[in-house]
């Protein structure tokens, strides 16, 4: 596919998924305007990239170090200008890649990472925005600290990591093939993504974040739609973006 089939295929599914978006919005009864879209580039060649930039994507999100630290230096070298998510739960031994690199990291899944963050963070005399990665099903493949010890862990990070700022949560629910029929899939996910919306309501009420607790990350491809419907200010969407360029 040449360049120019590209850019027009990105341009088209963009606009798709802003329009679901807007609609999902629109049924939540909130603007589109305040749900933040995270274009996941992470299985995403280069050239697809710099036309979801040239298409008016503004957040970018990558999964792992130091490939995502070395994308986003190399386009923000080149003059594109974005907002960079790292997405995925760091290796303790690659926090220090962290600073600098980043805008948000998302997935700051247990307080060893935090304090460990911080320490790099004060060692560069920079500061971080973070999301608590929370693993609300419990699942033990998956990153996050407990449900039931997010409330603390978030206090614990306000108090203890002056170099930290704590915005919000992040969450991935069960994988679809966790059901066993699309009608208990979406069940299943609005559950947790319901609680999710109750812990950020309980944590942002009564922890007072230096810049706000205003971030709620939660839905991908396959269920951003409902994420949004249930609360999430934020979405991370990957594959949707890349239809018809594999």
């Amino acid at each position: 596919m040449d360049s120019s089939a590209i850019r027009s295929t990105v341009a088209a599914n963009l606009d798709r998924v802003m329009e679901m978006i807007a609609g999902a919005a629109g049924r939540r009864g909130i603007e589109a305007e305040t749900i933040k879209l995270i274009c996941v580039t992470k299985y995403a060649e280069d050239e697809w990239v710099e036309a979801l930039l040239a298409s008016g994507a503004t957040d970018l999100g990558e999964n792992l170090l130091p490939k995502g630290a070395d994308r986003f230096d190399r386009l923000r070298a080149g003059g594109a200008v974005f907002n960079r998510h790292l997405i995925g739960a760091p290796q303790s031994r690659k926090v220090k890649l962290i600073p600098g690199h980043f805008d948000l990291v998302q997935a700051v899944d247990r307080l060893k990472i935090a304090e460990m963050l911080n320490g790099c963070c004060k060692v560069a005399g920079l500061s971080q925005e973070i999301l608590l990665q929370v693993n609300i099903a419990g699942e033990e493949q998956k990153h996050g600290v407990d449900p039931a010890d997010a409330p603390e862990a978030a206090a614990w990070i306000v108090e203890n990591c002056p170099q930290l700022a704590l915005r919000g949560l992040m969450a991935v629910p069960p994988w679809p093939n966790a059901y066993g029929s699309a009608g208990e899939y979406e069940r299943e996910t609005r559950k947790y993504f319901t609680l999710m919306k109750e812990l950020f309501d309980k944590i942002s009420g009564s922890i007072p974040s230096a810049k706000g607790m205003d971030t709620l990350s939660l839905g991908m491809s396959q269920d951003f739609a409902w994420a949004i419907e249930e609360g999430a200010t934020m979405v991370r969407v990957g594959s949707l973006l890349y239809e018809g360029l594999q």
